[in-house]
């Protein structure tokens, strides 16, 4: 079990790492959601600046060693190769990471190798072995348990993404209790199905407005593979989860205040949460949002030991 903000137990916790797409903005990395369950931890995706916020929100870096992709599209990858290489040679990891992923997995992380095949090369020395730079893949297909131990089931769930297909939503379920994680998608009758009574769904949303979308007809053709505000809230309502929460949020030209606003339209009475990156959730007979805090005194990490 886990303790929460408050010292209560809770069942699990997830942090938001990053809740962004592939836009640049100020405030929002690339999609990373970390889910704990009293066991190792489970990192879902791994894009931009990933191991920058498991720093900035106090989790320890070496213990980040499990990975699951919910598809291969750039900005849910692209910070992986910061997160394999640099706790190896600079915090000591000394166990290979483990990876989950849709068909491609294993080929993307021979990729990434290579790509690192200098540090790889000349970096090897006694602390820093060359056994904990294995890429120990499972690939998997179709809906299935990809995971089971620990007291953590993790199931997959496939989703239409369609120029990211396969794509995959997840079914974490710990202690009793079920958080969804979509994934990008539009809206998923099937993982609806599976998800049914989840205390917490974490959603994708793509939120421009009808006037952009016919200004720039080719952001129909994204539409067609993300979530609407509309779509996330259907979601949350057929699913009945307790909670929603937005993530992989693209405003464009509309606002927080304007997702709300729709998502809400559809009919779902239970809370709604705008994601933001270091956001924590606690799921247990209570649902607590912990707001990010200051990085005042966050210190710098720069050894061994610190990891």
């Amino acid at each position: 079990m886990l303790q929460g903000s408050t010292g209560e137990q809770i069942d699990i916790k997830v942090t938001l790492l990053g809740t962004g797409g592939p836009e640049l903005t100020r405030d929002r990395m690339g999609s990373a959601t970390l889910i704990e369950t009293g066991g190792r931890p489970l990192l879902f995706d791994a894009g931009r600046g990933v191991l920058q916020r498991i720093y900035e929100c106090g989790v320890s870096i070496n213990s980040v060693t499990r990975v699951i992709f919910t598809h291969l599209h750039s900005d849910h990858i692209d910070g992986l190769p910061n997160l394999w290489i640099t706790p190896w040679f600079l915090l000591g990891r000394t166990e290979p990471m483990q990876f989950w992923g849709p068909r491609g997995t294993q080929k993307m992380l021979a990729g990434m190798r290579e790509f690192l095949e200098h540090d790889v090369t000349h970096r090897v020395r006694e602390d820093c072995p060359a056994a904990a730079l294995e890429t120990p893949v499972n690939e998997f297909e179709g809906e299935c348990i990809i995971l089971n131990e620990e007291g953590c089931k993790v199931t997959s769930v496939p989703v239409n993404h369609p120029t990211g297909n396969p794509a995959f939503g997840f079914v974490i379920e710990a202690n009793g209790r079920k958080v969804v994680l979509s994934g990008d998608c539009a809206f998923s009758e099937e993982l609806v199905q599976a998800g049914v009574g989840a205390d917490l769904t974490v959603h994708n949303v793509f939120a421009p407005s009808e006037e952009l979308l016919n200004r720039e007809p080719h952001k129909r053709q994204v539409a067609k593979g993300l979530a609407s505000p509309e779509q996330a809230g259907e979601f949350f309502r057929q699913s009945g989860s307790r909670m929603g929460v937005f993530s992989h949020v693209i405003n464009l030209d509309s606002t927080d205040e304007d997702i709300l606003r729709r998502a809400r339209s559809v009919g779902y009475d239970g809370e709604i949460v705008l994601g933001a990156d270091r956001m924590v959730l606690e799921v247990g007979d209570e649902l607590r949002v912990q707001t990010p805090p200051p990085l005042d005194a966050l210190q710098d990490v720069t050894r061994r030991g610190q990891g």
